[in-house]
């Protein structure tokens, strides 16, 4: 017996339905986590010292929620980080990741940074996971379909070449929150929209989840925030036209829910609005061309998967693969395949499911279109698709990689796939003669899982010099570290912004989504530090010392700064172990 089919006066039944219903969550949520820590296993055995993926987006992002930590327990401004000195409202760069602030309860210094940060990691791949198998289950789906919507929302190829971006990974609020609007209203697939299953408490709390997924960020809150404003209006519209359809409880939750979500995103955009005022960032049209997807895209896996590393789909080999865009920069942000089985069960969705014609048609059609936005510039010139968006949507000018739509897209495919899955169950139900079916639905579900299996190295991160870590520790002056490497190494700007993660002194040094003019004065300035140019440079901008590491510098077209004369210049050199140490006086 479902809650569908439970009699109204029938209390047992909806009772011993709802513990069922909860039980069935909960194992929703130790499968996420079991799957998020097996396909992540040596960052959960060494949680202190490796990141999944390469040591550059994962470092910054370390550092953003261990900046929240230090906001938290030391004080200070959340929005003006201590690195990019001396630009001010630097945390905005980037998504903020704002929603993990809970996570600030971890201690202090670069082991902890990283022990918070794969936390969050672990954490945002399960809850993709379980929000997305909750949603198939409220809209009509049984457990298999729930299962492959769950995984191919948080392990779609797709997914994998974002393995080191955190704040997309972090959709499962999205799901999430649908699942819990979709069950406030009483609403499924399979049957529609019943008011008798409303339950006013779980639409508002579908609102609340929303504003929490909008304080991650805008890379998938943009979107998220444009849906709910037409689901919305749709809801709106409803109220009107009819009499009290949803009864008065059900309308305030929503009123409720909807004014803290546009209270929330209002607030969230109030510092990126500032920085956009102050430097005049923005995200031109040229970049995204750039960053738009050609077709084969959509059958192009990342390597990041294990299970097509040498299949033909695959980065490098795949039949689809036309090298010459595949080796700009960028690509793999073009990297779109949303996974064999996911496709396979999506396309058979649409002639074999437990869904209405009009649902299907409809999640069909949706799929394409948002295919074609993904698509950017590369559909057409996108003059029709994305360039709308991004010319006449306000905040859309700032999202410059059209690909990440394919995040809605695996949505709607796995909503396909979820009916063509729970129709194979039926039938399997209805014609026990017929057990390839029910060989068909574990395939599927296996062909997903070994796709999502990701195949990104686990790197270790470098320490912090000894010598630098007192100097970190003693409150100095307004610094610069070098040598300065953009890029990903043992000695970048990814890497000098995680170690102020050790007492946060202010360092010119940092990267992020976006970087300040002076960050580029200040560098070119350094190439031929010291000499009077760089220094005047420095102190025009307040640099009070230049920290020279050995290590990084010896060999390398910095080495020459431990040895330059300081005549005239009103600087003063020291050396230890691991530094030469710059004083401008």
């Amino acid at each position: 017996m479902t809650e569908e089919t439970a009699r109204p006066g029938d209390v047992a039944g909806r009772l011993r339905t709802t513990g069922a219903k909860a039980r069935e969550a909960v194992l929703a949520v130790l499968a996420g986590l079991v799957l998020s820590a097996l396909f992540n296993l040596p960052v959960v055995l060494h949680p202190r010292s490796l990141v999944t993926g390469e040591p550059g987006d994962p470092l910054l992002q370390a550092w953003q929620l261990a900046w929240q930590h230090h906001v938290v327990t030391t004080g200070g401004s959340l929005w003006t980080g201590n690195t990019l000195f001396p630009a001010s409202g630097s945390y905005a760069f980037s998504d903020s990741l704002l929603g993990y602030l809970p996570l600030s309860v971890f201690g202090d210094g670069q082991y902890a940074a990283l022990l918070r940060y794969n936390a969050a990691f672990l954490l945002a791949c399960a809850l993709a996971f379980t929000g997305a198998y909750l949603l198939v289950r409220q809209l009509g789906g049984n457990w298999a379909a729930a299962a492959m919507g769950g995984i191919a929302f948080a392990w779609a190829p797709w997914r994998l070449s974002h393995i080191s971006h955190l704040n997309i990974l972090s959709s499962g609020g999205i799901a999430l929150a649908l699942f819990a609007l979709a069950r406030g209203h009483g609403f499924s697939l399979r049957h529609g929209r019943r008011p008798e299953l409303s339950r006013p408490w779980w639409a508002l709390a579908g609102w609340v989840v929303a504003a929490w997924q909008v304080t991650l960020g805008f890379a998938t809150g943009m979107p998220f925030v444009y849906l709910l404003g037409g689901i919305g209006v749709v809801l709106l519209v409803a109220a009107v036209r009819r009499r009290r359809p949803f009864g008065t409880r059900l309308v305030v939750a929503d009123g409720v829910g909807a004014v803290v979500l546009v209270v929330v995103t209002y607030l969230m955009t109030i510092p990126y609005r500032r920085v956009v005022d102050e430097y005049g960032f923005t995200r031109s049209w040229s970049e995204v061309q750039y960053y738009s997807s050609p077709p084969q895209g959509l059958l192009a896996a990342p390597t990041e998967t294990w299970f097509w590393q040498h299949g033909p789909f695959n980065l490098r080999s795949g039949v689809f693969a036309d090298p010459g865009w595949l080796s700009l920069p960028g690509a793999p942000e073009k990297l779109l395949f949303p996974g064999l089985a996911l496709l396979l069960l999506a396309v058979t969705g649409l002639f074999v499911s437990a869904w209405p014609v009009r649902v299907r048609v409809g999640l069909g059609v949706s799929a394409v279109v948002v295919t074609a936005f993904a698509l950017g510039s590369q559909f057409f010139g996108g003059q029709f698709t994305y360039y709308l968006l991004w010319r006449y949507l306000p905040g859309w000018d700032a999202l410059r990689t059209p690909g990440r739509l394919m995040l809605w897209v695996i949505l709607l495919l796995a909503l396909l796939a979820a009916g063509a899955l729970t129709r194979c169950a039926q039938l399997a139900r209805e014609r026990p003669d017929a057990p390839y079916l029910r060989s068909l639905i574990g395939a599927s579900l296996l062909l997903a899982l070994l796709e999502g299996v990701p195949a990104e190295p686990h790197s270790p991160v470098t320490g912090i010099p000894p010598d630098l870590v007192k100097v970190f520790e003693s409150s100095p002056p307004p610094s610069l570290l070098l040598p300065v490497t953009q890029g990903l190494g043992e000695f970048s700007e990814y890497v000098y912004q995680f170690w102020s993660t050790d007492g946060f002194p202010q360092l010119a040094n940092g990267h992020n989504g976006l970087l300040p003019p002076q960050y580029d004065e200040i560098m070119q300035a350094a190439k031929t530090f010291p000499d009077t140019h760089s220094v005047a440079v420095l102190r025009k901008y307040g640099i009070r010392q230049v920290l020279l590491l050995k290590a990084a510098a010896a060999g390398g077209p910095y080495a020459p700064a431990a040895t330059r004369s300081l005549g005239g210049l009103g600087v003063t050199r020291s050396e230890s172990a691991d530094l030469v140490t710059f004083t401008l006086n």
